[in-house]
C-alpha cells in the first residue's frame, strides 16, 4: 500500500521531526539520504519508521536499503512524491528517509576514561554545530556536549552538516552550563576554556592528559560563570585583521594543539 496524502499521520508525524518540539514529542529526529542512514545503522541507532519513495529514488543503493530494511523487520512505508516531499528538509532528495530513535544519553553515559570531551556552549548556528561535532570526531575525542542555550543536536540541518559525525560519538544536549567545570573535575579531568580574558596564547600551554574543550557562541564567546570556572584559559591569536575566528575552526586550532603536544609524551598535569 502506497501513503498518496500528505496528512497521512505518518507523513505528519515525519514533518513534526522539522521541530524541536516535535522531536521531544516523539523522541525522534529525520535522517534523510543513504549514506545518513548507513551511518545510523552503523552507529547502532533505531530507525523506527522508515519512509521510501520509489519515484525518487536514483541509485541502487538506495531501493537495496529500503529491501534490506524491510526485510530486517523495520516498518517501511512506501510514498508518494507529495507525502515524501511535505517532510523532507533538502531540495533534492534521496528518496529514502527514517524517524530515528534519539539515544537517550547523558554526563554519566560519556566513558568514564575519556581524555578528551569537547563542549558547545550557547552555540546557536546549526552549520557551525555541525561543523563542531565533525571536528571533535575528527579529533577522536570520546564525546560532545551541548551546553546552555544551543541549537537542537538532532535539528535536520545540524545533522547533515555533521556528515555523518553524529552518529560516530556519544552526545549529550541540554547540560547546564553551571556545572560543566565542576562535572569536569569530578571525572578526573581539567577544563580548557577557549575565551580571550586572563588568557595565555593556546600554543604557550602544556595541557593537560585528559582535557574537556570549551567553546562558546559565535558572537559571545564563552559566558564569564564559565571560563572563570576553567582550569586553563587560551587564546589563538590573530594576525591577521579579522576580528575573530568561526567557532569551529577556533575549536580546531586549539585541539589539534591538544593533540600535537600529545604525540610527543606529555606527562603534565596542565599546569600553566
Amino acid at each position: 500500500m502506497i501513503v498518496e496524502s500528505t496528512q497521512n499521520r505518518h507523513v505528519k508525524r515525519l514533518r513534526a521531526l522539522a521541530t524541536r518540539k516535535g522531536r521531544r514529542t516523539h523522541g525522534q529526529f529525520l535522517v534523510e539520504g543513504v549514506r545518513a542512514l548507513e551511518e545510523a545503522l552503523a552507529g547502532g541507532l533505531e530507525l523506527a519508521t522508515v519512509a521510501h519513495c520509489s519515484a525518487l529514488i536514483a541509485s541502487e543503493r538506495a531501493a537495496e536499503l529500503a529491501r534490506e530494511l524491510a526485510a530486517s523487520g523495520a516498518q517501511v512505508l512506501e510514498m508518494a512524491q507529495a507525502p515524501f516531499r511535505a517532510f523532507s528538509q533538502v531540495q533534492a532528495p534521496e528518496g529514502i528517509a527514517a524517524a530515528v530513535t534519539i539515544p537517550a544519553t547523558g554526563l554519566d553515559d560519556l566513558p568514564a576514561d575519556a581524555d578528551l570531551l569537547v563542549a558547545a556552549v550557547d552555540v546557536r548556528d546549526p552549520g557551525n554545530m555541525g561543523a563542531l561535532l565533525r571536528t571533535a570526531d575528527a579529533a577522536g575525542a570520546q564525546g560532545f556536549i551541548a551546553a546552555g542555550n544551543c541549537v537542537d543536536l538532532y535539528d535536520p540541518k545540524v545533522v547533515r552538516a555533521t556528515a555523518g559525525s553524529i552518529f560516530h560519538l556519544p552526545a549529550v544536549d541540554d547540560v547546564s552550563i553551571a556545572e560543566l567545570p565542576g562535572w569536569a573535575r569530578a571525572q578526573g579531568m581539567r577544563s580548557i576554556a577557549a575565551c580571550l580574558d586572563d588568557a595565555l596564547p593556546h600554543t604557550a600551554i602544556r595541557y593537560p592528559r585528559r582535557a574537556l574543550v570549551m567553546v562558546g557562541n559565535e558572537a559571545n564567546g564563552l559566558p564569564a560563570e564559565v571560563a572563570g570556572e576553567a582550569d586553563v584559559r587560551a587564546y589563538i591569536a590573530m594576525p591577521g585583521r579579522a576580528q575573530s575566528l568561526n567557532v569551529a575552526v577556533a575549536a580546531g586550532v586549539l585541539i589539534w594543539e591538544i593533540l600535537r603536544q600529545r604525540g610527543r609524551t606529555n606527562d603534565s598535569d596542565g599546569e600553566k
